[in-house]
């Protein structure tokens, strides 16, 4: 019997598989486009305890998806909304709110596929035919995402090269690394957008 679907899919995840920033995802959510949801353990509104799958009010959670400059590790998660219910609860008890981190948030996938479907966006391919390529670039501009995301845009393009390069280095199943050159190729149109050169 095959493995069911992908149940959920992170912000990050999404914004890979739709080649855009995780702020846009997030902004779309917030405009009640996609629905964001996380699992939490146990915690006290009022009179009554809320844990498990909820539903998050990601507009309240932006600082954690800035579209430049560092975004902030940690939000605090003040509301939420239990399955079912249409009222939000307040978070009483942690009394500033319940930690929770960006990777946290998850779009379920029958929210992401509807949102696919009424925009005839391409979907990414479960699998490709053919060799694999020889260096694994989706890895690196996932893991790149998140990097310039939480840690911001690094000064010049010789430090973001470098560090993608070191990326390779520490992950690289086959022990190849592409050179400097073929990054900073692959990564010039990037940076250009990021600096604001040239439009998206």
């Amino acid at each position: 019997m095959p493995l069911p679907p992908v149940a959920f899919y992170s912000i990050y995840e999404i914004a890979v598989r739709w080649g855009c920033p995780p702020a846009d995802v997030a902004g779309w959510a917030a405009e009640g486009q996609l629905k964001v949801v996380a699992g939490i353990p146990p915690v006290r509104c009022g009179d009554e305890v809320v844990g498990g799958l909820v539903e998050v009010p990601i507009a309240e959670l932006m600082c954690m998806f800035r579209r430049f400059g560092p975004s902030d590790d940690i939000g605090r998660l003040r509301r939420v909304l239990k399955p079912g219910s249409a009222t939000w609860a307040h978070v009483t008890e942690p009394s500033d709110g319940l930690p929770i981190r960006s990777s946290d948030l998850l779009v379920a996938s029958g929210s992401l596929l509807q949102f696919e479907e009424e925009r005839d966006l391409l979907r990414r391919p479960a699998s490709t035919i053919g060799a694999s390529p020889r260096y694994d670039w989706d890895s690196m501009y996932a893991w790149l995402t998140v990097f310039l995301f939480e840690k911001g845009v690094p000064d010049t393009q010789t430090a973001l090269v470098a560090l993608v390069q070191d990326w390779f280095v520490q992950n690289s199943k086959s022990g190849e690394v592409p050179d400097e050159s073929t990054i900073r190729k692959r990564l010039t149109s990037l940076w250009r957008k990021l600096r604001g050169e040239e439009t998206v």
